[in-house]
């Protein structure tokens, strides 16, 4: 599978800081996802929808950049993600 920057679900970068979040598939392989968005080779939600995704994660990355910025950089983000295309 292609290495990918980021998980395609939520945007989570993996950086080195984050490398420990690359999902798996069932098959061991590294997954395009993170652990928050999938586990076990399905998603852990998947019945979220993009709307819901940008709901979840604009607090949290709100504590860093501002909840606007946070919302506007998701809204863009997200629909170029695997999972939302």
């Amino acid at each position: 599978m292609t290495k990918v920057a980021m998980c395609q679900s939520c945007g989570l970068p993996f950086n080195e800081e984050h490398a420990h979040f690359i999902a798996r598939e069932q098959d061991g392989s590294e997954s395009i996802y993170c652990t928050n968005c999938y586990k076990d080779g399905k998603f852990i939600d998947p019945n979220m929808s993009m709307k819901e995704m940008v709901e979840l994660i604009v607090p949290v990355l709100g504590k860093v950049i501002g909840e606007e910025e946070a919302r506007k950089e998701m809204t863009t983000l997200l629909p170029t993600l695997k999972r939302w295309r």
